[in-house]
């Protein structure tokens, strides 16, 4: 009997990009930090909720979430496979 186990591979992709969003995410708020507070005060705030310093750290926030959510379907695919397997030896 072949067992697929195509949530972990999908658990596995959705972590990697939470990886990636976070990455960016950080860089955001490390671009958005250096920069002189000699701007207009109208280009600091022309984040999506707000400064960008502000949709970096959202973003990263999301970014963690989205990686929990992913680990759980890591730990319920793993769960699953253990009780196929213990079903069918």
């Amino acid at each position: 009997m072949q067992i697929n186990n195509s949530s972990f591979i999908y658990g596995q992709q959705g972590l990697q990009r939470s990886q990636d969003k976070l990455d960016q995410a950080s860089q955001k708020v490390a671009d958005a930090s250096t920069q002189t507070l000699s701007q207009p005060a109208s280009a600091q705030n022309s984040g999506l909720y707000g400064s960008p310093i502000q949709d970096g750290l959202i973003e990263a926030k999301n970014s963690v979430l989205e990686a929990q959510a992913n680990a759980k379907v890591l730990d319920t695919s793993d769960k699953t496979i253990g009780r196929l397997i213990d079903i069918t030896v």
